[in-house]
């Protein structure tokens, strides 16, 4: 029986560029809560450039793609990046002719404009603020990285590093974590907190960052605007973000188990009477 459910938001919860979910995605959650049901956002955002949903409050929160999970205002886990690492990245783009985003807790900054870190942010409805106060903000905890190269430049962004990975969602940027985060890790994380086995949860998404939630869960669910490498490891595609995909799915997989279970125990009251 599913007991936790873990959705990305971009692409899944919402279409892109959105950020507010239909009414039916809110009463299918809401749906699921009342069940006794956890739903987690997992998301490569910030936690303070996660969208606040009205009428609904999710369980928790896996944000920096992992790198730091909250529940209920519990930190269940983070992870920052090694202070070296980060200058190293940050010499790296420079060589590349690329600028950073750097994810603190609380605030984001970036070194430079560039048209396509700014497309990146813009596609999940946040901005890219440009700040002098990057040098010294470069000295806090810094949880994600972010900077518009192309997988031909992955290798030489990370070059010289110690712990550092890369995860996607756009071809034109990416997401730079700690090896010991990404969702899957976080998912861990959470299913330990709770007591939970791998079998009792579920995960929807539609990104590259999203390969190894779905991977992790008993059940991982790809959206039917995933791109392909995500549909090929998924256990089950549903329909798209535009067509509500998450509510069928649901519906097939955790209601209709739900009915048959209350008829199935039904049952056996009527027997013992």
């Amino acid at each position: 029986m599913i007991k936790i459910i873990f959705f990305d938001i971009d692409g899944t919860l919402v279409q892109l560029g959105k950020n507010e979910m239909t009414q039916k995605v809110k009463d299918t959650l809401i749906q699921l809560q009342q069940e006794g049901i956890k739903i987690f956002i997992a998301t490569g955002r910030p936690l303070f450039e996660v969208p606040k949903f009205k009428g609904i409050t999710f369980d928790g929160i896996i944000s920096f793609n992992g790198s730091y999970c909250v529940s209920n205002n519990t930190v269940i886990h983070q992870n920052v990046i090694d202070k070296e690492d980060v200058k190293i990245v940050i010499q790296n783009a420079s060589k590349l002719g690329h600028y950073v985003q750097i994810s603190g807790k609380d605030r984001m900054l970036a070194n430079g404009y560039e048209e396509n870190l700014e497309k990146y942010f813009k596609l999940a409805k946040q901005d890219l603020y440009v700040s002098n106060d990057f040098d010294s903000f470069v000295q806090e905890d810094i949880y994600q990285m972010v900077s518009a190269v192309q997988e031909k430049e992955y290798e030489q962004i990370l070059k010289g590093t110690k712990s550092l990975k890369i995860v996607s969602w756009w071809s034109e940027a990416c997401d730079i974590i700690p090896k010991a985060s990404g969702k899957a890790n976080a998912i861990y994380k959470i299913l330990e907190y709770y007591g939970y086995s791998i079998d009792e949860s579920m995960a929807f998404g539609d990104g590259g960052n999203d390969k190894d939630m779905l991977e992790a869960v008993g059940m991982g669910i790809a959206m039917g605007n995933a791109i392909d490498e995500v549909k090929k490891i998924a256990d089950y595609v549903c329909d798209t973000v535009d067509n509500d995909g998450i509510c069928s799915a649901i519906d097939k997989f955790i209601f209709k188990e739900l009915i048959i279970v209350f008829m199935f125990v039904g049952n056996i009251m009527l027997v013992n009477i």
